[in-house]
């Protein structure tokens, strides 16, 4: 399994687990990786900016992938860390999408938004839109509760304890309620 981290710029790129682990080959599907985003072996983890600095309020400012020598072997692939082009907030709306398109399908799914927000008692909270396609309702009624649980699984493994706030709508819906 790859191990994906979101990473900090300056001294401490890391800290605590990876963000999530998943197949190499899903991980070059989601997150549109390539060999030539390799960036260091496994014996030297990659930092970013200055290493004297230490801006983890800033946020995470990068996605590095750490494929190990088993799996990279099979895929063909050299061992080490890979950064895909893509920043953290992209790359966790690609993880939530990918759990939600797993149990409503993806002919169903148009597109994921999130935002941050609070839920009634202002706790933190994730609201998630999920754009459907037109008709896609009737389709989904079974899947709705199935794919809940597979997004809480998903924030679990990827230890974002924050409430998902769960809305589906197709763009027609969300074009008119913009413009009200």
């Amino acid at each position: 399994m790859a191990e994906i981290w979101r990473v900090y710029q300056g001294e401490r790129p890391t800290i605590g687990l990876p963000w999530v682990s998943l197949p190499l080959s899903e991980v070059v599907t989601l997150f549109d990786m390539q060999q030539d985003d390799f960036v260091s072996d496994l014996g030297a983890p990659p930092r970013f900016g200055a290493a004297d600095r230490d801006p983890t309020y800033a946020g995470f400012k990068h996605v590095v992938v750490e494929v190990e020598r088993n799996e990279a072997r099979q895929a063909n692939w050299k061992p080490g860390f890979y950064k895909p082009r893509i920043k953290p907030k992209e790359a966790f709306r690609r993880l939530i999408r990918q759990a939600l398109v797993a149990q409503l399908g993806e002919e169903n799914v148009v597109d994921v938004d999130w935002e941050p927000t609070t839920d009634s008692l202002g706790r933190d909270a994730l609201k998630i839109t999920v754009v459907i396609t037109p008709g896609a309702t009737e389709r989904l009624k079974n899947s709705v509760l199935d794919a809940l649980i597979k997004l809480r699984e998903r924030l679990e493994e990827m230890h974002d304890d924050r409430l998902p706030i769960v809305h589906y709508a197709t763009e027609a819906e969300l074009a008119e309620d913009a413009s009200s």
